[in-house]
């Protein structure tokens, strides 16, 4: 009984050597190597591109989660504005929407834009462009411009230059993630700029884009103001200042684009996104 004792014990050494070196040979074979998984202290754009839409929102908060800041990214040329005397004879006028995306009031809009067949374009939020990416991706596939509002909204011209980068960097990467695209444009919350921010965008590839006209719908002035003072301004290539997000009720604003993108297409005018270059005061 003690040999069979002895020869059971043998036999589950055996076994166990025979187990470890097959798991030994399975991690130095380079066939059965996993690519390394990629972590949040480290995004990539080249491992946004890859990004398919099931895993998107798994993707978002592996790297926008940490409060890290966005790693240093290609930059893109930089592009002239196009002037407002262009030879493009065709009168457009670019409807712009700062705040958002909202899951309200970003959507009414993007339903009118899609009834009309028109564009427009939408500065984005990043905290709020990752709590509703679907919204971000509808605007791109939509042909609208999407742009870099920042991450939070903060007024840049406090923040230190890492603080700037952070804001428009994070916020450019997500909209990347999302569209496919890098943004060229950025706009900056409460139009609070100076050398350095300016600068500091300049260097993740970005052109600030401002506007010609404010219908000032952040007031709540009345659905009735808001027509009017666009209206009242009208000319080729104006840029017009809307909010779709923000925290406030937009319900006036819907109801003023409702009204305003029959009677500019009427008037003849194309309502269009801002080109990757941008467009003059």
């Amino acid at each position: 009984m003690a040999d069979v004792g002895r020869l059971r014990t043998i036999a589950t050494l055996i076994g166990v050597l025979i187990t470890a070196c097959a798991s030994a040979t399975a991690h130095t074979n380079p066939s059965s190597i996993r690519a390394p998984m990629v972590t949040a202290s480290a995004p990539s754009l080249a491992t946004h591109a890859t990004v398919t839409p099931k895993d998107t929102a798994k993707t978002i908060a592996l790297i926008f989660d940490d409060g890290s800041e966005p790693p240093e990214t290609p930059k893109t040329p930089s592009l002239p504005l196009v002037p407002l005397t262009s030879t493009d004879l065709t009168k457009k006028i670019y409807f712009t929407f700062d705040d958002g995306p909202n899951p309200i009031w970003t959507t009414e809009i993007l339903s009118l834009l899609e009834e009309y067949g028109a564009h427009a374009s939408f500065f984005v939020i990043g905290e709020d462009a990752k709590r509703w990416p679907g919204l971000v991706e509808r605007e791109a596939q939509d042909g609208d411009t999407v742009g870099d509002h920042t991450w939070s909204h903060p007024t840049l011209t406090d923040l230190s230059a890492s603080g700037v980068y952070v804001e428009l960097g994070r916020d450019r990467n997500l909209i990347t993630l999302l569209t496919g695209e890098t943004p060229t444009l950025w706009r900056p919350p409460y139009e609070a700029f100076n050398s350095s921010v300016v600068g500091i965008a300049s260097g993740l590839g970005m052109k600030m884009q401002l506007w010609s006209v404010d219908t000032g719908d952040w007031q709540l002035p009345g659905t009735e103001v808001i027509v009017i003072r666009v209206m009242a301004a009208l000319h080729n290539g104006m840029v017009v200042l809307f909010h779709d997000g923000g925290g406030y009720t937009r319900s006036e604003t819907v109801a003023a684009v409702a009204i305003l993108i029959p009677e500019l297409e009427a008037a003849g005018y194309q309502l269009a996104a801002l080109p990757p270059q941008g467009i003059g005061r």
